[in-house]
């Protein structure tokens, strides 16, 4: 007995829906209204209006990486750890001086 699939159309969940909050907060973000205003005029939270602006956007906020690090995350051997435990002794001493001078400035203000 075969069954039958579906193929794959990469949409999931139902239809969007323009008579329910979530369709009438599209509609008024389309329009460059505040969310804090949609949300007063659909009577709903803030909250709602931001997830579903974030859903229509296609996802959520993506971070950055920083761009200091202070170890690699891909430690391979020994010279990688020693190469990390370098790199931080650096950026320890590099920190030590910036609050030196800064602990001498504020000396010489305060004389």
């Amino acid at each position: 007995m075969a069954s039958k699939k579906k193929p794959k159309t990469g949409k999931r969940g139902r239809k969007p829906n323009p008579a329910s909050k979530s369709g009438k907060i599209r509609e008024l973000l389309k329009t460059g209204m505040k969310p804090a205003d949609i949300a007063k005029k659909v009577g709903c939270t803030p909250a709602l209006v931001y997830n579903v602006k974030a859903r229509e956007s296609g996802g959520g906020k993506t971070r950055k990486a920083s761009k200091r690090s202070a170890a690699p995350t891909n430690l391979s051997g020994i010279d990688d750890v020693l190469a990390a435990v370098r790199t931080s002794q650096q950026e320890s001493l590099r920190m030590r001086r910036a609050l030196e001078k800064i602990q001498a400035v504020l000396a010489e203000a305060l004389d």
